[in-house]
């Protein structure tokens, strides 16, 4: 009897610990995926999609289109396999974020995506940047692919992520780097989406890379290694996506409006084509300075607190001592007193 109940003990507790692991539905996320460059040569999407590979992100900028990405567009649409696409971030100025995000909306050339288009932040100078001026920079990229017509969000490592937990960027997809199964020099080993539970230690994301190390081979690299990625957004059953304006904006230098004490600045951006215009933040407004002597802010002049200050006597009373000075000695002692006051 004492060991039937030891073995119910047993199956209760097996029990409850299978009820603590999430299980996800077999038609739902998450997704297994792979994201691509030129570092991982032609690619032979048949054995990629063979593989069980559900979605690639393919980067399609990083300071110049990048070379493999309409031959990976096309390769992926033919085997059916739904893409997303990323830009890697060089820009560390306004204008130079605004011109890098256009120009890789022009890389798109109006190509769909079923899956965000990423802003990848990880250059050692862009993260030099200080947190406020950084999130400013990744704001004007996203808007503007959000402008046109793409879904947005930002590739970043799990320690980086907290510097975009700001109500601006909340809304955006998060696409984390936190490698499990890691490779280097010292560590070779190849590995598959069986090396890593999605259900176990999955930082809270979109989309997960967990590997730097994938087998090249199994995938359809020609590289020996690639990115291996779960994506926890159910993107996929998702409405299909309407193709964006077939239309490029075609932008000159913009015109870049300052701060003010109160306003933002702006970049103002228009289409040489069709003339229509993109404004976009730039610097947050400057601030009042410390009041002058007269409770005015020094940069543009507005009363910005109440000073105290002289007040026109009464009449009759005299400025110097406060008292009202009568008859014929009095005004000339309100005169007097009127003139010691001035050089008070």
């Amino acid at each position: 009897m004492k060991k039937a109940l030891r073995v119910l003990s047993l199956l209760l507790g097996v029990l409850m610990l299978l009820s603590a692991v999430p299980v996800f539905a077999a038609d739902a996320p998450p997704y297994c995926g792979i994201d691509v460059s030129r570092w991982q040569g032609t690619m032979d999407w048949q054995k990629t999609k063979a593989a069980g590979v559900d979605f690639a992100v393919l980067r399609c900028f990083a300071k110049a289109k990048d070379t493999t990405f309409d031959t990976n567009y096309a390769g992926a649409a033919a085997q059916s396999i739904p893409v997303g696409a990323y830009v890697y971030m060089y820009a560390t100025t306004a204008q130079a974020a605004a011109a890098e995000a256009q120009n890789a909306v022009a890389a798109l050339a109006g190509r769909a995506l079923t899956l965000p288009l990423f802003l990848d932040v990880e250059d050692s100078k862009v993260l030099a940047l200080d947190k406020a001026t950084l999130c400013a920079l990744v704001l004007t990229e996203l808007q503007i692919f959000e402008n046109a017509g793409y879904k947005a969000g930002i590739y970043t490592s799990q320690s980086q992520a907290k510097h975009y937990n700001t109500p601006a960027l909340s809304g955006y997809a998060r696409w984390i780097a936190k490698w499990s199964c890691y490779t280097t020099d010292a560590n070779p080993k190849k590995f598959t989406f069986a090396d890593q539970s999605p259900n176990h230690n999955a930082p809270a994301c979109d989309l997960w890379q967990f590997s730097n190390g994938g087998n090249g081979s199994v995938y359809g690299a020609a590289s020996a290694y690639i990115d291996l990625d779960y994506c926890y957004t159910d993107y996929l059953n998702a409405a299909q996506p309407t193709d964006p304006p077939t239309h490029v904006h075609t932008f000159a230098a913009p015109q870049v409006i300052a701060p003010s004490c109160t306003e933002d600045g702006l970049l103002v951006q228009t289409c040489a084509t069709c003339g229509e215009t993109v404004t976009t933040p730039d610097a947050p407004a400057l601030g009042h300075t410390a009041p002058d002597e007269n409770g005015c802010c020094t940069r543009c002049g507005v009363m910005i607190e109440s000073v105290d200050l002289p007040q026109s006597p009464a009449p009759g009373v005299c400025p110097l001592c406060g008292e009202q000075h009568t008859g014929l000695f009095g005004i000339f002692l309100l005169i007097l007193h009127t003139i010691l006051a001035l050089f008070r």
